[in-house]
């Protein structure tokens, strides 16, 4: 139902779509354009980029970096510990190492 709504308003706006004459006027516009807004943007990235990378070696920020990824490993480690039944796993260890053991002994040498 839904393609077949899609393939009306396609044929529809297809069927009644009119081009405007543009007559230049995008690459008018495009010329007056002031350049020195864009050279005052260059200028204004690089120095928030250069002030970021100050902070970031004044405050440490490869340990903080390094800590919060020890902390996010180990919080995820204990959480799916946690709720491990380690019976089970234990069980689907062995019948993994039983099916491992039978496919190796079918082998033919």
């Amino acid at each position: 139902m839904m393609e077949n709504d899609d393939k009306l308003i396609k044929n529809f706006m297809l069927a009644y779509k009119h081009e405007i004459e543009d007559n230049g006027f995008s690459r008018r516009v495009i010329r007056r354009l002031p350049q020195q807004a864009k050279w005052l943007s260059d200028i204004l990235s690089v120095t928030c980029a250069i002030i970021c990378c100050a902070l970031f070696y004044i405050f440490n920020g490869f340990e903080i970096l390094c800590q919060t990824i020890s902390d996010i490993v180990a919080s995820q480690t204990y959480y799916l510990m946690s709720d491990t039944n380690f019976q089970s796993l234990i069980i689907a260890t062995v019948v993994l190492i039983i099916i491992g053991v039978q496919r190796v002994c079918s082998l033919k040498w």
